[in-house]
């Protein structure tokens, strides 16, 4: 009975780590670097069965060194036609992108995912080998090779690609701009400045990505404006009631509209009487005398408070810089 429940047990362990065996074995099948790295196997037959390796040179997993870090380029091919820079894509589905969209989409049946722009993504490869090799940027071609069982369902630029179709558009190039001296000129400069390949390189390359992956995550800081802020208004104080004055005026009409004129050439005797308003008028206006101190005009007023309250005085007009006051009695 025991060696029965033996044996079972056995076969259920066996049957546990076959069942875990094969999900570990799915995941990294399914996983993006295998995937990535199937799809570059992928290119990298394709270019050595289809490109005469007597005219095009072809380098794999070229990492070199940028302002930042480093940056890590999928193939490149030399030819006397031009450096071409190739970016492998192994996706599956529908493809949707523009050569200006900054992301595209992969759509499988109903479910969509965003990628970044690929054409944007080796802009920053071809800029970084015009750099360090001193290339011309007509020279430098960017190609995009997808491989997997995808369709595009836009139309997209020449230079992206499906399949084998980046061999074509390499062959495509029938110009020469380099003779085989210059070539060789070039491939010796890429291995002087290019990082030594192997796992070391591939670490620290990986570990740079993350980083940048992990700065693009991380909140931008709001920029301020250029344009100064306005200056709030400061608040305006609400005004103060004077207290009622000490004196009243009593002058209030101008002196100036007393003023009469006469005609010259009419005597005294048949000149029309003066209105007594007029003349009253006349009479207050030369009753304005000049302050001794500061010789402004003096104003008679009416005390309304104090001792001397229902008194009349003369005050200067010039209040701010005059404080001459006199009694009405004592004014000569």
């Amino acid at each position: 009975m025991n060696q029965i429940f033996a044996t079972a047990f056995q076969g259920l362990f066996l049957y546990l780590g076959l069942a875990l065996l094969v999900a570990v074995l799915l995941g990294v099948l399914r996983s993006p670097r295998f995937k990535g790295w199937r799809g570059e196997r992928t290119v990298q037959n394709t270019i050595r069965k289809q490109l005469n390796p007597l005219v095009y040179v072809d380098l794999h997993n070229v990492t070199l060194p940028t302002a930042d870090g480093s940056t890590q380029i999928d193939h490149l091919i030399f030819s006397p036609y031009g450096l071409f820079v190739l970016e492998t894509k192994n996706y599956q589905g529908w493809i949707f992108g523009s050569e200006r969209q900054s992301q595209w989409t992969q759509q499988i049946f109903k479910k969509r995912s965003r990628f970044q722009n690929p054409l944007r993504q080796n802009y920053k490869h071809t800029k970084a080998i015009q750099e360090l090799l001193g290339v011309a940027p007509e020279h430098v071609h960017s190609v995009i090779a997808f491989v997997g069982d995808c369709e595009f369902k836009t139309e997209m630029p020449p230079q992206v690609t499906r399949g084998d179709g980046f061999v074509s558009h390499i062959q495509s190039f029938t110009q020469r701009v380099w003779s085989p001296e210059q070539m060789q000129e070039l491939l010796d400069k890429l291995e002087a400045v290019r990082l030594q390949p192997g796992r070391a390189t591939d670490k620290q390359h990986v570990a740079h990505v993350k980083e940048l992956q992990a700065a693009k995550l991380q909140p931008k800081p709001k920029m301020q404006s250029k344009t100064p802020a306005r200056p709030k208004p400061e608040p305006v104080a609400e005004p103060v009631k004077p207290p009622p004055p000490d004196v009243v005026d009593i002058l209030l009409e101008p002196v100036a509209a007393a003023m009469v004129e006469l005609p010259v050439d009419v005597p005294p005797e048949r000149a029309a009487p003066v209105p007594d308003r007029t003349l009253a008028a006349v009479k207050r206006m030369n009753e304005v005398r000049e302050c001794p101190q500061c010789t402004w005009p003096l104003r008679k007023l009416v005390m309304q408070r104090g001792p001397l309250a229902g008194q009349g005085v003369w005050r200067c007009t010039n209040t701010a810089a005059c404080s001459f006051v006199q009694e009405e009695a004592s004014h000569s």
